[in-house]
């Protein structure tokens, strides 16, 4: 009976632990069940010791995205980023119908087995824009241009069809005429001609101006990327850095492109590559499908019908390690621009696409005669994704001396007034209740209590004299973690709180926090860490007070994955991946802030019950 009981009581903390992990804002799990003496809840702050790092060099390779542009602020100086990649030739064998070996010894049952002489018409590294098209009503138009993105029902081109009217039947719902004949789509008979393949993007990740011009070059690269250490008898992964820009080492040869560009958003038409002679028109002149909008950079034809296309059946081409040694991959940079332009790019969906005819047996679909087969000139493609070794290279320079003044202070102990954040080249070190990790008074007096901890809370507040007023580049996020090692902190992994909106980026984990914080004007003001797990373990079971490491964060999912960075005086220490993925900075008050900004001053809080 007492067994059952007890059981009832537990079923009952679970299920309400449960009903308040869906919600956003805090409540004490199941308080209500405790006695009147834990109603009279308390608070206490105390301090927060920053400390500001700045980093030589970050690890880069093989991250999520590869960053181009140029980056300017006051403060923070100007990052410029390129990026190094090899290419992925696994499954690049056979150009046209045949490989190479039958159409050298042709085929004594395959007439069709010929000399195929491709040659190359067309290169492009193709650098697929990251897009957004989240579409919460699912009625065919993303929420960008819906004009009500809850209801299904909404009209967003005005012509008394329904967004998913439209979308049902074939037609535009972002336009009233979708094939642009004159005849408005409620009373068009056929708007056949309207390509249903089409879509509109929202652009992401693309920050400065999209209209700014700039010289974009791309060159052979001649260093040869390992994928294994060879200072490791090759048992390990070779890493590379943010500063191995092996273009300003000399390792470059053949320019493959320098043009001054711009960026199109566009879709990218693909056309039909053959033609049914049965049909009209003549499907070489039809799109067959849209790519993604992308950067699509023109490349050497010649080169690479030397160093690919003639290479069908090779040794180098056989498998990638041959290819990677012949072929070592590109460098791709940008300079020079108009204006501020910074690009981050879909890395995992980039690829060189070779566009090529070659000769093709045609029988005229007589078999057994062959006085009427003739030789045409086919068209077709093939792709050789991006892949191997990517670095991403980072060159942070010019930034304001009071940031290496906090870093100069830092290194001696001393508490910064500041926190400068930029998860490739600053981090912040923080410490709990002293300088040194010791018990302080204040700690020791509160831990002498018999206290249940209901919540925890670290604050920190924008520097509004260094942030812009508009948090178009502010970091959504923060990342606050275990400094020695980079693994996440309790509270973290305790945390399996899920934001379900389906725009919803970089939310989830949302009662630990870090998020950016907006006042009543939505204006930001500060971010937000929920550290309970993490402060009990120390007051309650004299847990270990570890230093605490904090930088941005692009992926609050993926913090498991660890990167080296290294420190001026060369010390290394663990970095999680996510966090070298965003590119812009921000600064906050720190722990001894002047004067005028005591209040916003770096301090722990935290809400408690005494028993």
């Amino acid at each position: 009976m007492h067994n059952k009981r007890f059981s009832g009581i537990l079923l009952t903390m679970f299920s309400l632990a449960m009903i308040t992990s869906c919600n956003k804002d805090y409540y004490t799990v199941g308080i209500e069940l405790l006695d009147e003496q834990f109603q009279n809840l308390k608070s206490e702050t105390f301090p927060v010791f920053s400390y500001q790092e700045s980093l030589e060099r970050v690890q880069t390779n093989n991250l999520s995205n590869v960053h181009l542009g140029v980056f300017n602020d006051e403060v923070f100086g100007n990052t410029n980023s390129s990026f190094i990649s090899q290419l992925d030739v696994f499954s690049l064998q056979t150009f046209g119908e045949y490989n190479q070996a039958q159409e050298i010894e042709g085929s004594p049952t395959d007439i069709r087995a010929i000399n195929e002489e491709e040659e190359l018409t067309a290169v492009y590294l193709d650098l697929p824009f990251f897009n957004n098209i989240n579409d919460s009503d699912g009625d065919g138009v993303i929420d960008i241009y819906d004009s009500d993105p809850q209801n299904i029902e909404s009209d967003s081109d005005s012509d008394g069809l329904s967004d998913i009217i439209e979308f049902q039947a074939g037609t535009n719902p972002l336009s009233n005429d979708s094939d642009n004949d004159g005849i408005l789509d409620p009373d068009d008979t056929d708007s056949s001609s309207y390509n249903v393949e089409q879509q509109v993007y929202e652009i992401d990740s693309v920050y400065g101006n999209r209209n700014a011009e700039f010289d974009l070059k791309v060159y052979e690269l001649t260093y040869y990327l390992s994928s294994l250490d060879p200072a490791n008898n090759f048992e390990s992964s070779k890493e590379y850095f943010s500063d191995d820009d092996f273009y300003e080492q000399g390792y470059y040869g053949k320019t493959l492109h320098d043009d001054r560009v711009s960026l199109n958003f566009e879709e990218i038409p693909v056309l039909y590559t053959v033609d049914d002679p049965t049909t009209d028109p003549d499907e070489l002149t039809q799109v067959n499908y849209f790519e993604t909008p992308r950067l699509r950079i023109p490349l050497d034809i010649k080169f690479f019908q030397r160093t690919v296309m003639n290479l069908e059946g090779s040794e180098t081409l056989v498998n990638q390690a041959n290819f990677n040694n012949f072929f070592k991959g590109l460098i791709v940079r940008a300079e020079n621009f108009s204006d501020d332009l910074y690009m981050m790019l879909d890395i995992l969906n980039a690829r060189i696409v070779l566009e090529y005819d070659y000769n093709s047996y045609n029988s005229n679909g007589t078999i057994d005669d062959v006085s009427d087969d003739t030789i045409d000139r086919k068209k077709a493609s093939n792709v050789i994704p991006l892949g191997g070794v990517t670095i991403n290279i980072y060159d942070h320079e010019n930034f304001d001396q009071k940031i290496l003044a906090e870093v100069n202070s830092s290194a001696d102990n001393i508490p910064s007034g500041k926190i400068y954040l930029n998860g490739s080249k600053f981090i912040s070190k923080l410490k709990l209740f002293s300088n040194d990790n010791s018990i302080s008074d204040e700690l020791r007096s509160f831990m002498s209590k018999d206290v249940l901890i209901n919540e925890a809370n670290i604050v920190l507040h924008l520097d509004e004299d260094i942030n812009t007023s508009s948090s178009s580049v502010l970091p959504e996020r923060l990342y606050m973690y275990s400094y020695d090692n980079g693994n996440p902190i309790e509270d973290y992994n305790k945390d399996f709180s899920i934001d379900f909106s389906p725009t919803a980026v970089n939310s989830n984990k949302f009662r630990f926090g870090g998020l950016l914080q907006y006042d009543s004007n939505n204006k930001p003001t500060s971010y937000k860490f929920n550290i309970t797990n993490h402060v009990s373990n120390i007051v309650r079971y004299d847990s270990l007070n570890i230093d605490l490491g904090l930088t941005t964060m692009s992926n609050i999912d993926d913090v498991f994955t660890l990167k080296n960075g290294y420190l001026p005086n060369q010390k290394k220490i663990s970095l999680p991946s996510s966090s070298l993925s965003f590119p812009f900075p921000v600064a906050l008050y720190g722990s001894s802030p002047s004067q005028a900004n005591l209040s916003k001053r770096l301090k722990l809080e935290v809400l408690y019950t005494e028993y």
